[in-house]
């Protein structure tokens, strides 16, 4: 049984590969760099605002701090799977779009090894690219024709991550993350006059990309009384300097802005209209991520309620990503949140037995546009609803955010998020007295 089970969940996991390498994100800043990050884990730490470091819970799989993971059970087994989604508004002095997105976030599973050693493993995204930009000039040859240029970009890096969590000594755990990081983006930056009889110029890059990374945990429980209880936790993750290829095309085209299709559809189905300039393999691409410290701790009442804090700093200022470092700066985060239980041990009122969460996160990203830092702040909220055994628990989580500014002509992104995973708990590799 155990065997089948464990041969299913690497099927699906092969399966969602591809899956989670699509892109859930329509954003402009996502052309610089490798797009948008997510560090805020699964939902139930997404609706306490992302908060990871001391959060130390012993039926959810919290692989930010792979030292969390030893809090499970030594009897039990984790399933988890999710999915989410976003509505997000783009926002420029001029103009306004709404875009949707929904797709695949993350499955993993997590089990012991012995009383003190307790393994997971999973997939989720690391990293998302997205962005269709126009821009217009004026042609400086004939004032009365428009020179326009198109920029568009997919992909993003995929996750694969192995943890191993250790009950060392009275309190203190500590954990790894071995992760497999890969993926591709595709880039293309178009350049044509607004004529029908025009010809466009486009440049083509092609990035695939891997390395095999690690992240080190560290968590000190400890109790105040029979009541209250204290987590101080720590994360490190080591700079990433990654395996990356990048195939460069200069191609000839007609103006196929006039089919009213995108790049990638029109190079794909109308292969004889275009010419190839030039074609090259630059191997050795610098894609690079810095270092990354998070610092967190959480108090509160045992089996009521939970509430932390956590702060990350990252220098991308002297990193160099795609051949750019003009535009990075140091990205520092702060989160707070909060959990509530009414009465967990509540028999005739499902209500008292639902996590109640809810939280706040605001971030100086790694990017820096004319001048500006980008900013990402928000408020997020959730709840864990429990199911079968109380261990088991449906968990849903949304956020309200935005997401830079449109101070000196950059784009503000206002965006609602949600996201719900379904966490399977079990107690397994119990030897049965009767069939």
């Amino acid at each position: 049984m155990i065997k089948k089970t464990f041969l299913t969940i690497g099927l699906l996991i092969i399966t969602l590969l591809q899956i989670a390498g699509q892109s859930l994100t329509n954003s402009p800043y996502t052309r610089f760099g490798i797009g948008e990050i997510d560090r805020s884990g699964f939902n139930q730490n997404k609706a306490m605002g992302g908060i990871s470091a001391g959060l130390r819970m012993n039926n959810q799989i919290n692989f930010l701090n792979p030292a969390s993971i030893s809090a499970q059970d030594s009897m039990s087994f984790i399933f988890d799977v999710g999915i989410n989604g976003i509505t997000k508004e783009l926002k420029s002095n001029d103009n306004s779009l709404t875009f949707n997105n929904f797709a695949f976030d993350h499955l993993a599973l997590s089990f012991p090894i012995k009383k003190w050693w307790v393994a997971s493993a999973g997939v989720t995204p690391y990293s998302k690219i997205g962005y269709n930009i126009n821009q217009t000039d004026i042609y400086e040859f004939n004032d009365t024709i428009n020179k326009k240029y198109n920029y568009y970009g997919n992909g993003g890096i995929t996750q694969l991550f192995l943890t191993n969590s250790f009950n060392i000594y009275k309190g203190l755990s500590v954990g790894f993350n071995l992760n497999y990081l890969f993926g591709s983006t595709e880039q293309y930056n178009q350049a044509y006059l607004d004529l029908p009889e025009s010809y466009s110029t486009v440049i083509v890059n092609k990035i695939k990309m891997n390395k095999i990374t690690f992240d080190l945990g560290l968590q000190y429980y400890g109790e105040i009384g029979e009541k209250y209880f204290y987590v101080a936790g720590f994360t490190y993750s080591n700079k990433v300097d990654f395996n990356a290829t990048n195939d460069q095309s200069i191609l000839m085209t007609e103006n196929y802005n006039l089919y009213n299709v995108n790049v990638i559809d029109y190079l794909a189905n109308y292969r004889s209209d275009y010419d190839t300039i030039t074609s090259s393999r630059i191997t050795n691409y610098k894609v690079d991520i810095p270092e990354r410290y998070n610092i967190g701790f959480t108090a509160g009442i045992k089996d009521k309620l939970t509430f932390g804090v956590d702060y990350s700093y990252q220098d991308w200022s002297t990193i160099e990503s795609l051949n750019v470092n003009d535009n990075f700066a140091t990205d520092q985060t702060i989160r707070f949140g909060i959990e509530y239980i009414p009465n967990k041990r509540s028999l005739r009122n499902y209500f008292n037995r639902i996590n109640y969460r809810a939280g706040f996160y605001h971030n100086n990203s790694y990017l820096k546009l004319k001048g500006e830092q980008i900013k990402n702040y928000g408020i997020t909220f959730g709840i864990g609803l429990p199911i079968a055994n109380q261990k088991t628990s449906l968990n849903i989580s949304g956020a309200y955010g935005k997401n830079g500014t449109t101070d000196n002509g950059l784009i503000e992104e206002n965006y609602f998020s949600f996201g719900i995973n379904l966490t399977l708990y079990d107690f397994w590799f119990i030897k049965r007295k009767f069939n």
